[in-house]
């Protein structure tokens, strides 16, 4: 039978767990997806500068 857990039950146990820093890796990853995602909209703005969206 398969153990369940009510809310309070889930709350503690993610309260008790240690704090996990973040691996170099991941650190590395979330500046290139940040980087991308400014520079394509720096780029879209740009772009809808130049050549505005008008339907």
């Amino acid at each position: 039978m398969a153990q369940q857990y009510t809310r309070s039950d889930l709350r503690e146990e993610l309260r008790r767990a240690p704090a996990e820093p973040l691996l170099p890796i991941e650190k590395k990853l979330v500046a290139w997806s940040l980087t991308i995602g400014l520079v394509l909209l720096v780029g879209l703005a740009v772009l809808n500068h130049f050549i505005p969206a008008t339907f």
